[in-house]
Order: C-alpha cells, then structure tokens, then sequence
C-alpha cells in the first residue's frame, strides 16, 4: 500500500519581504479620533434620550466659542 503525499516542513515558504511589527492599521478601518468618538457618542446619547445627554446638544456652535 502506498501512503498519500503529506506536508512536512520541507514544503514551507521562505519570506521573501521583512515583516513590519506595525499593528496600527491591524482592524482595516481607519480609527476615528477621541473627539470623533465623543461628538458620536453624544448624538447617541442625544437620540435615545438618556439623562448622561448634554442639555446643549452634541452639535457645537458658534456662539459658544
């Protein structure tokens, strides 16, 4: 009886590129900044009404600069 082909480590690919330890980018999606998260998180709270909801809204104006 014959045995069927089995991988061994004679069939690893060498890299042939330096590998970067660079995890920044690792979830694909750009990730949003600490403002962007808050100003998102107050539209939210804005929407459904919670009592954490600024009383001034999420959307900043000029006339309170």
């Amino acid at each position: 009886m014959t045995t069927p082909d089995q991988p061994n480590l004679d069939d690893v690919l060498l890299p042939e590129e330096n590998v970067t330890r660079d995890r920044t980018q690792h979830a694909k999606d750009p990730h949003p900044s600490d403002e962007v998260l808050e100003h998102r998180t107050e539209l939210e709270r804005q929407a459904v009404g919670s009592e954490d909801a600024d009383p001034a809204g999420a959307e900043q104006h000029s006339a309170t600069d």
